[in-house]
């Protein structure tokens, strides 16, 4: 393997994730954001974490109110792509909430980094948590 061959195993999980963008489709699907070595999830009135029903989401430069939820990276181990690093963040509860890697956001988290890659037809890495 090398990290060009690795790469271009991720790319269909980045091309569906890239015609699945929050930002330009409106589709209820769309709440990812590629880059290059991974993607963000977010969440928005019909598809977010279990406990959001409060959450006050505004679509900004978006296709739709939204608000972030999640950080998906690649984590190698020397040149090849072996498990996904995961983690959560929830700046919509503010600074005096627990808001980092809560259960309900990472389980919403895994469920839909799971449904991406089999929709692009990839087999879905280990899922790590970053702390």
């Amino acid at each position: 393997m090398s990290y060009s061959s690795e790469h271009r195993r991720m790319h269909p999980v980045l091309d569906l994730a890239r015609r699945l963008d929050i930002a330009t489709n409106p589709s209820p699907k769309a709440i990812f954001e590629a880059g290059m070595a991974g993607f963000q999830i977010w969440g928005a009135p019909t598809d977010h974490p279990k406990d959001w029903d409060g959450v006050v989401m505004t679509a900004g430069t978006f296709s739709k109110p939204c608000e972030y939820v999640a950080a998906v990276s690649w984590g190698w181990e020397g040149e090849t792509i072996t498990h996904l690093d995961l983690s959560t963040y929830v700046y919509a509860l503010g600074r005096n909430e627990p808001n980092h890697n809560r259960p309900a956001d990472l389980a919403w988290a895994k469920r839909k980094v799971r449904w991406l890659f089999k929709k692009a037809g990839v087999t879905c890495l280990p899922l790590v948590i970053e702390r």
